[in-house]
């Protein structure tokens, strides 16, 4: 978990590529939400997407939240459809799931802004597989947004950290490990991987 342009991703798959080398077996995994892509919705949801840029109207597939009925939860419905099944075919072969933006990563994209929302999707989100660790990329605002030109502000950011904070209070504390943002990746990547390492040998 981390703050857009806290290295998420870069640390995930440099753990993943860490853990193959030391002979633990391990599968990477993005689980963010870019649209509908479960098998039920993506037949209807690309099609329609497509039609709506090439009429220029990308505000309307941005502002759906307000205009589709339902909305909030047909995404969850898809995101459902999409990870848990993979995640669990994945456990089967492999010893370690490195996860690249779970469920806690994206919650924060996937509801409107009434309670009701939030409170369901808060409910749903104890439907995903609980992970055995959670590595929050702790890094300071001002350097995510230098790291990344696809942020659209450092009100942004410093919202989005808000708001993490206030998710991960919701996990078990020993299951959440924060590591410093400002640190190389060669860095944090072993850091992770001695954690991991010493859970898998439990």
């Amino acid at each position: 978990m981390g703050v857009d342009g806290s290295g998420k991703t870069t640390v995930a798959k440099s753990l993943h590529e860490s853990l193959s080398k030391a002979r633990i077996s391990s599968k990477y995994i993005w689980c963010g939400w870019r649209g509908f892509e479960s098998w039920l919705f993506k037949p209807f949801a690309a099609p329609t997407k497509n039609a709506m840029i090439k009429r220029g109207n990308e505000r309307g597939v941005a502002s759906a939240h307000d205009r589709i009925l339902f909305f909030d939860y047909l995404t969850w419905v898809d995101y459902f459809m999409r990870v848990c099944p993979a995640l669990v075919a994945s456990s089967l072969t492999s010893t370690v799931l490195v996860v690249d933006r779970y469920v806690y990563d994206v919650i924060q994209g996937l509801h409107g802004q009434d309670t009701t929302s939030r409170r369901i999707v808060a409910w749903l989100t104890k439907l995903f597989p609980q992970p055995t660790v959670v590595f929050y990329i702790k890094v300071p605002p001002e350097l995510a947004y230098a790291r990344k030109d696809d942020i659209p502000s450092l009100e942004f950011l410093w919202r989005s950290e808000e708001e993490k904070q206030e998710l991960l209070k919701d996990l078990p504390a020993n299951r959440v490990i924060v590591l410093d943002g400002t640190r190389t990746v060669q860095e944090l990547t072993q850091d992770a991987l001695i954690i991991t390492t010493a859970l898998v040998n439990e």
